[in-house]
């Protein structure tokens, strides 16, 4: 079984969380989905310091990680992936999008909630609640 370290960031800026819609990704079916930006971990990277860089390379954002939320582990077509997932503050909304992404919006909780495609929706709604309570 093939191993991924990686991060995922909650991007809140005024109540609301960034999704960005999925170009490419190494499982199909999530090619067309919503999720919040994140990508690998490079080799000697610090997970915090990984976090910062996905979220300008994916968004031209720069962010203030606020919290470290639970820790997430994912089997998937022979993939495991290990998940350092956090909470960041953005000072703007003006999202500058990478070729990963076709489009990107910010929502909350009950929003997610209603937009069809989105990868681990259950997940995320979950982590999201938790960060609403920080």
């Amino acid at each position: 079984m093939k191993t991924i370290y990686q991060v995922k960031i909650l991007v809140r800026f005024k109540r609301k969380y960034l999704l960005l819609k999925k170009v490419k990704d190494i499982h199909p079916d999530h090619v067309g989905g919503w999720e919040v930006p994140g990508g690998k971990i490079k080799e000697n990277e610090e997970p915090i310091k990984a976090s910062l860089r996905e979220i300008r390379e994916e968004t031209g954002l720069k962010c203030t990680i606020i919290a470290e939320l639970k820790f997430l582990e994912l089997e998937k077509d022979k993939i495991s992936t290990k998940t350092h997932v956090y909470l960041a503050e953005s000072d703007t909304d003006k999202v500058v999008l990478s070729e990963e992404h076709s489009d990107y919006t910010w929502v909350n909780c009950e929003e997610i909630g209603k937009i069809e495609n989105v990868i681990y929706k259950d997940l995320l709604m979950q982590y999201v609640r938790d960060a609403e309570k920080r």
